[in-house]
């Protein structure tokens, strides 16, 4: 690195731990001026911009209501056991989908955020945030 970029500084180094699952979903909110925080879950990993199967509601979203709008994503029809596939923790995809609109609906200083892949596990193991971006607005 120094040979092509002398004048580069590294500040740190960030080492994570590979991570596998069932599926990947993409969460996030965006803050409407019109209705308010909006919050979509659907198909994620390179998969989102392909598809655009997703459900959308108003936060905050209870963990019955995630429940739905995990029922309402095609794509993910996989974890919930179709044709005797492996169940995914949707237990813990609907807690993290409620906890994150919990976010949207009192966090005002973040105008977007979204973690794009959430990996769910097997059922029982729960779901890891891989990758996320948080977006503040003007205050």
């Amino acid at each position: 690195m120094r040979v092509k970029h002398p004048q580069a500084r590294v500040n740190g180094i960030l080492v994570q731990r590979m991570e596998k699952g069932l599926a990947e979903v993409i969460l996030g909110y965006k803050r409407d001026p019109q209705v308010g925080p909006v919050v979509v879950l659907g198909v994620g990993g390179v998969l989102a911009e392909i598809y655009r199967d997703l459900a959308l509601r108003l936060a905050p979203v209870t963990e019955e209501e995630a429940s739905r709008m995990i029922e309402e994503v095609k794509g993910l029809a996989a974890i919930r056991g179709y044709r005797g596939l492996p169940r995914g923790d949707t237990a813990a995809l609907a807690r993290a989908v409620s906890a994150f609109s919990g976010l949207a609906h009192l966090e005002r200083r973040v105008a977007e955020a979204e973690i794009n892949p959430l990996i769910i596990k097997p059922e029982g193991e729960g779901v890891v945030a891989v990758d996320g971006l948080l977006i503040l607005g003007e205050n």
